[in-house]
C-alpha cells in the first residue's frame, strides 16, 4: 500500500511561544484522498469514550492517556495542587451520580471562596476511581474517591475545607504541590488514568485549554527515513539529530511502533531547552 508520512504536533503552553513542552506523532497515513484527511482530523481529537469492541476500547485508553497528559501539562505548573478526595465509612455515596454531585459541590464552594477572596476563577482536571468487587473478573473493591489537578489561589488549607457536604465533612481531602521533575506529572496522569473501563474518563473544567496544534505537515519525513530510524534504535535516540530536526528543542523520549497495515510511526516528547 503506497503512504505518505505526516507530521504532527501537540505544544503544550498557553501558546506555541511559551509552550515549554511538546509532543511529535509522525505516523503513515494510506493516501490523500478526502476520507483520509477526514479520519485523521477525528483521531486528532480528543477521545469521544463512546462503548467499543475490546480492541477498539484498548486504543481508546490509551489515546485518552495520552490526551489527558497534554491536558495536565498544557495546564498545570508547579503552583497547583493534586488533592485527593475520600470518604469518610458513613459518608459514602450510594451511586457514582451522588459521587459527582459531591463534587460539583466541593468545586462550587471552591469558586465561592475564590470570588470572595478576589482571586482568580478556579480550573481543574478531575478523575473519579470507584470498583466494587468482582471476583469473575478478578477486580478488587476500591472505596469512591477523587483526584483533582487544580489550578486555584487558594490555600491548601482553603482547599481542603471546602470537601463537605452542607457543612458536614465528607472524609478526608489532602491537597499537595504539584512536583514537575523528571517526569512526576507524566506518571501521576498516567495513575489517575489507569483505570480503562471508566464511563466517564475525566471531567474537565471550561476553561481548561486544549494544547496547540499547528497544522500537520506532510512531506517532511519518508517512508524510508522513518523505517530506518524506527529499526534502529541509535538512531533513534540520537538527541543530536532530533535537536536539528526540532531547532530550541530536546529530547525526552522516543519510541516507534509498528502496525501491519502501514509500517512504522514515531512519537517523540520534547522539552525546550534551556538556553532558549
Amino acid at each position: 500500500m503506497k503512504t505518505y508520512q505526516r507530521e504532527r504536533r501537540y505544544l503544550c503552553g498557553k501558546n506555541s511561544r511559551e509552550a515549554q513542552y511538546q509532543e511529535v506523532e509522525i505516523y503513515p497515513l494510506p493516501s490523500r484522498d478526502s476520507r483520509s484527511r477526514e479520519l485523521d482530523r477525528e483521531n486528532s481529537k480528543p477521545p469521544a469514550f463512546r462503548g467499543t469492541p475490546s480492541a477498539q476500547a484498548a486504543h481508546n485508553a490509551k489515546t485518552a492517556r495520552r490526551w489527558f497528559h497534554r491536558l495536565a501539562v498544557t495546564n498545570f505548573t508547579k503552583n497547583d495542587t493534586h488533592t485527593t478526595l475520600t470518604y469518610a465509612a458513613d459518608k459514602r455515596p450510594e451511586s457514582p451520580e451522588d459521587a459527582w454531585r459531591d463534587f460539583r459541590n466541593f468545586m462550587r464552594h471552591i469558586r465561592e471562596k475564590s470570588k470572595a477572596a478576589g482571586i482568580e476563577k478556579p480550573e481543574c482536571l478531575a478523575v473519579m476511581e470507584w470498583q466494587e468487587v468482582d471476583p469473575a473478573a478478578g477486580k478488587k473493591a476500591v472505596a469512591p474517591h477523587f483526584h483533582v489537578l487544580l489550578r486555584c489561589g487558594l490555600s491548601r488549607d482553603e482547599i481542603e475545607s471546602c470537601w463537605h457536604r452542607k457543612g458536614a465533612s465528607l472524609g478526608r481531602a489532602n491537597a499537595d504541590r504539584l512536583q514537575l521533575d523528571k517526569g512526576s506529572l507524566e506518571a501521576l496522569a498516567n495513575y489517575m488514568m489507569k483505570n480503562p473501563n471508566r464511563k466517564h474518563r475525566y471531567y474537565r473544567s471550561r476553561g481548561i485549554r486544549n494544547p496547540v496544534m499547528p497544522p500537520p505537515r506532510d512531506g517532511r519525513y519518508t517512508r524510508r527515513q522513518i523505517e530506518r530510524l524506527a529499526t534502529n534504535n541509535a538512531m533513534l535516540q540520537d538527541a543530536e539529530y532530533w535537536a536539528r530536526r526540532y531547532p530550541g528543542w530536546e529530547l525526552n523520549e522516543a519510541t516507534a511502533q509498528y502496525n501491519d497495515f502501514l509500517g512504522w510511526s514515531i512519537s517523540l516528547k520534547m522539552r525546550r531547552r534551556k538556553d532558549e
